[in-house]
């Protein structure tokens, strides 16, 4: 649960100290509703222009926030495309709302 008014994050009942950075990542995610997000759109929405694309500032800060957020994992890499708030979703069955084809 992310409290924008407080700046605060909570999970499973537990306050989670984020840095800003990771608080930014973590509310562009939730705003895309279990949506691919890729690292391009993060630096955009949660850096200023003066980021550099080349870095893996976007990867060390996922992975911090991942393990801040604690088990069962919620924050996913889609490789090649970016990051998404979730369940796990199926490699066969991703991108295919019908399933995997017969």
């Amino acid at each position: 649960m992310l409290d924008p008014g407080r700046a605060s994050v909570q999970r499973d009942g537990r306050l989670l100290s984020l840095t800003p950075k990771e608080y930014q990542v973590l509310h562009v995610l939730l705003r895309a509703r279990g949506a691919v997000v890729s690292t391009e759109e993060l630096l955009e929405k949660a850096w200023d222009e003066n980021a550099d694309p080349f870095t893996g500032t976007v990867r060390v800060t996922v992975m911090t926030l991942r393990r801040k957020l604690g088990e069962p994992p919620v924050l996913h890499t889609v490789l090649r495309r970016g990051y998404r708030l979730g369940p796990v979703v199926d490699a066969t069955t991703a991108g295919s709302p019908a399933g995997p084809a017969t």
